[in-house]
């Protein structure tokens, strides 16, 4: 009895936990020079991070604070699991309307449990690695689906920017109940949500300006510089001035004159109890088991995760400069801040483009960045939330709708049409479906798309005939297949090479033309040279196609095979006969009649 020998698989656990915890490897070379630009770059992402919460968890349709609860262990586990200095995770725009499209009419007990079975899924697919789906997404279907969920976010914010007061939870039904409310419009909170953004356009400007240096001035340049960094700051502060603007205006006009605002009211200050995300609770009179309420969430349980997948890995990507992404890493690090999150009443998370872009251009060097955010959200949390009572819900609409409008990527359809024309139809399918029939609704039909356009691709497989007649080789035709055929194009390859065999037309000649040469003419017997040097493999029904070409082919003339790979060759002899295959250098040879013995086989 044979004795076999199983080599051990070798595990590096140092090499696993570093992996895991990049932070041990940055760390190593962190010094003051690096702990400065991130700490400028942590307190200017809480300052925008924290009015972003605020409004965000308004999105989703629940309580200030649960914003704020989401905004601090995110970038306190991303640090040290992160792999992406810009990456900041917390609430998100897009992710808030995907929780209130799943929870609407339910508690924040609901988008807990979303936020902890998003993490499981997101470690499982990190863990299995399955972070090469995603790239099965394109491009046009994320674009749509980005640009469809801004319109519909921003159109949710119509009622604050107004002060309405209705309920809808899609693009439809909110443009419904607004021309049904229209007469309720509130003056003093329309006229505030404008003034807001008007101020936080200009201000979004003061970032970009660039204050005149000269060569000669030392002393005027400092000051310059100094200049330039303070519109800078305050540029990318905004979000915070204004609201604080806001709110000072909301309580100096609530102590005059009452209160003309609709304004956020109170908010539960300190810390989150610490505990598991809830499978049992109560709404209204009616109590949900965790089997129910996991039956209401239902395709939210993949659809968020999901997004939030693909969020995280295009900020990665986008701030990489070049460099790869470990998107397993990144996968895990996101799954293990919603799964610890949950546990600290927080609705799912992902990174943000608008904070990556702040953090980067704020200097930031590290993820460690994201310590000194969640230090001072906490801070935000146990000191300042009674003066959030005044913030004026028109404010924080305005700061969604600032927000989420530059996510409509209007470029990209001068791009398509340039380069890729039938990718519109991907881009405008998933725009309407998203739109109109729901987010996730829209996200699937635009996959769909995507695979129906795939399937149209590989129906129509390149396959360009030439009729070659140089006079170094016998008079042929010669094609060149690229890749891998398969069967939705089988069907028509054969009828496009079978068409070769039938002689052409010979069109009229007019007193103007001149007849066409008889060289032009295929020679006879008719021989067809398949050049296999860039053709890895066909699938069986495709197989079945070219035996009945071969044979059809072979009544007046021969197929050869030249450069076939042995995959190719293979698979070839399991279908045909005799196939003729060569080398190019042997191909005049085995096109004279006669030649057969030479075939290598």
């Amino acid at each position: 009895m044979r004795k076999y020998r199983l080599r051990k698989l070798k595990l590096n656990p140092k090499r696993i936990f570093m992996g895991l915890f990049p932070i041990f490897t940055w760390s190593r070379t962190y010094d003051s020079k690096t702990a400065i630009g991130d700490l400028i770059a942590g307190i200017t992402i809480a300052l925008t991070l924290i009015p972003q919460s605020i409004a965000y968890a308004s999105l989703a349709g629940f309580e200030p604070q649960y914003g704020l609860y989401s905004s601090f262990m995110g970038p306190f586990i991303y640090a040290f699991m992160g792999t992406c200095a810009q990456v900041n995770l917390g609430p998100s725009a897009l992710l808030s309307l995907l929780t209130f499209t799943y929870t609407n009419g339910k508690n924040a007990d609901f988008a807990m449990l979303l936020a902890f079975f998003s993490g499981i899924v997101q470690l499982v697919a990190g863990t299995a690695q399955l972070g090469f789906l995603v790239e099965f997404i394109s491009v046009p279907v994320v674009s749509g689906f980005t640009s469809a969920a801004a319109l519909t976010i921003a159109s949710s914010q119509v009622k604050g920017l107004l002060g309405l007061n209705f309920s809808a939870d899609t693009f439809i039904s909110t443009w419904r109940n607004f021309f049904l409310h229209i007469k309720e419009i509130r003056l003093n909170d329309t006229m505030l949500s404008l003034g807001c953004c008007v101020m936080l356009q200009g201000m979004k400007i003061l970032k970009d300006v660039k204050v005149k240096t000269k060569a000669d001035d030392e002393k005027g340049n400092r000051k310059a510089l100094m200049m330039q960094r303070a519109l800078w700051f305050v540029g990318v502060a905004r979000n915070a001035t204004v609201v604080a603007l806001a709110t000072v205006t909301a309580f100096l006009a609530y102590e005059d004159i009452g209160n003309p605002f609709l304004l956020t009211g109170e908010i539960t200050p300190g810390l989150p109890a610490v505990r598991p995300p809830p499978f049992e609770t109560i709404v209204g009179n009616t109590t949900y088991t965790g089997g129910e309420m996991l039956s209401h969430l239902g395709t939210g349980l993949i659809v968020v995760p999901l997004v939030a997948i693909l969020g995280n890995i295009a900020i990665a990507k986008a701030f990489a400069q070049g460099k790869p992404v470990d998107a397993t890493q990144e996968i895990i690090a996101l799954g293990v801040c919603n799964l610890v999150s949950s546990f600290f009443q927080s609705i799912p998370v992902n990174g943000s483009f608008s904070r990556s872009a702040v953090s980067n251009a704020s200097g930031v060097r590290t993820p460690g960045s994201g310590i000194y955010t969640g230090i001072l959200v906490i801070l935000t949390l146990v000191l300042l939330t009674p003066f959030f009572y005044f913030i004026p819900r028109s404010a924080l609409a305005s700061v969604i709708v600032c927000a989420v409008l530059q996510m409509v990527d209007i470029a990209i359809v001068k791009k398509l049409w340039k380069h890729s024309r039938l990718d519109i139809i991907t881009l405008l399918g998933t725009f309407l479906c998203c739109l109109f029939l729901g987010i996730e609704i829209g996200l699937i039909c635009g996959v769909g798309i995507d695979a129906v356009l795939l399937l149209y691709y590989h129906s129509r497989p390149p396959l360009d005939v030439q009729y070659v007649d140089n006079g170094s080789l016998p008079a042929h035709f010669a094609i060149h297949p690229v890749g891998g055929l398969h069967f939705a194009g089988a069907e028509r390859v054969r009828s496009k090479l079978l068409s070769l065999q039938k002689p052409p037309a010979t069109p009229a000649v007019t007193d103007n033309e001149a007849a066409i040469p008889e060289a032009t003419a295929p020679a006879s017997p008719r021989i067809l040279v398949v050049y296999c040097d860039a053709l890895y493999r066909f699938d069986f029904t495709f197989l079945q196609g070219i035996k009945m070409l071969v044979l059809d082919w072979s009544l007046t003339g021969r197929v050869i095979w030249c450069d076939a790979k042995d995959t190719i060759k293979d698979q070839l002899k399991g279908v045909l006969s005799d196939p003729i295959f060569c080398e190019k250098s042997q191909l005049r040879a085995h096109m004279i009649p006669g030649n057969e013995s030479q075939s290598t086989a």
